[in-house]
């Protein structure tokens, strides 16, 4: 079922197919229990989480069970599920029951075939020591980034870099894409060098292209603050969240979908433990792309609500107490 031949040029990671309608049966809101044992907290706080992108869409429980066990005892499965369909997602959360048996399923898998994909295996961070880690694969060229939008969604790579060559050099063109169809989401990033980003940006933005006015303008930098929050970024409400759901497993799943700028679950002062929901941050675009594919989809065994967090009266933006939990 496992080949263990490393291939470096593997596929991006699946992300599900749009949804159509909200399932009929719900499940009451995740919260800690009266009494919760210390022993809960601990296990809670204590995990040793692995995220497994790029699996095959059918994918079972069991599968990912039988084959982390091979390194180390397994603690705690999720494989998130179409709320329409009931198949897996293309993703799972894997604990194991140390920081050493991570670390081996990690070099045993990431970048390894699993019943013809290759898997993107990583060990999931805490929030603290993300500035730490090393860089991505697709860690951006040096250069000036622009954001390229209002594409076609069959624009190729090769479209944008000849298009873009006529201003400059070109170092690097990204676009996001949609693995359910195949096709661009409607939007890219191109790299060029400084000094022909702004002649570039003044050229096409607004011009015609594939039959379309482009959109080209410097990106936001992540964890800059707009001048209107609103107009750029969006912070999303999660609710249903099992009582085991951590910041670093949110926030590993909403990455799928966009830049997570932030993420922040609320704790019960008398117990420490989650309150059942938490708020993410994200880019206009990727939130709401976010909405349309996880509000519904199952994680750590409950059925999670997603969609944009509603603000109490004029609050600040900057606080998320100021944010309304929607039942």
């Amino acid at each position: 079922m496992f080949d263990n031949k490393n291939n470096n040029n593997y596929s991006p990671s699946q992300e599900p197919a749009a949804e159509m309608e909200e399932p009929a049966a719900t499940v009451e809101e995740a919260a800690p229990v009266d009494g919760a044992s210390e022993e809960k907290r601990s296990v809670q706080r204590d995990r040793h989480t692995i995220f497994v992108g790029n699996l095959p869409f059918d994918t079972a429980d069991a599968d990912v069970r039988e084959l982390f066990s091979q390194q180390g005892k397994v603690e705690l499965i999720s494989v998130p599920k179409d709320k329409l369909t009931g198949q897996p997602r293309g993703f799972a959360f894997v604990d194991m029951s140390s920081d050493e048996e991570v670390q081996a399923a990690v070099a045993a898998y990431d970048g390894n075939m699993f019943e013809g994909r290759v898997l993107r295996v990583t060990k999931s961070v805490p929030k603290e020591e993300v500035e730490k880690k090393a860089p991505k694969k697709r860690a951006p060229a040096a250069g000036g980034k622009i954001y390229v939008g209002n594409l076609p969604f069959d624009t190729t790579k090769e479209d944008l870099m000849a298009y873009y060559t006529e201003q400059g050099e070109v170092v690097e063109v990204y676009i996001p894409v949609n693995p359910a169809t195949g096709t661009g989401r409607g939007y890219a990033f191109v790299t060029m060098k400084e000094e022909d980003v702004e002649k570039a940006i003044e050229a096409t933005n607004g011009i015609e292209f594939m039959g379309r006015p482009l959109v080209a303008n410097i990106p936001l930098p992540p964890g800059e603050k707009a001048q209107n929050p609103r107009s750029n970024r969006t912070k999303l409400y999660v609710g249903n969240l099992s009582f085991y759901t951590v910041v670093e497993t949110l926030t590993e799943l909403f990455e799928e979908f966009g830049t997570v700028i932030d993420c922040y679950l609320p704790e019960d002062p008398a117990t420490g433990g989650s309150r059942g929901f938490g708020f993410v941050t994200m880019d206009k675009d990727s939130a709401f792309g976010a909405i349309d594919e996880l509000d519904g989809c199952e994680l750590d065994g409950r059925i999670i609500r997603v969609n944009e967090a509603q603000p109490k009266g004029r609050g600040s933006f900057n606080n998320n107490d100021n944010f309304e939990t929607q039942e």
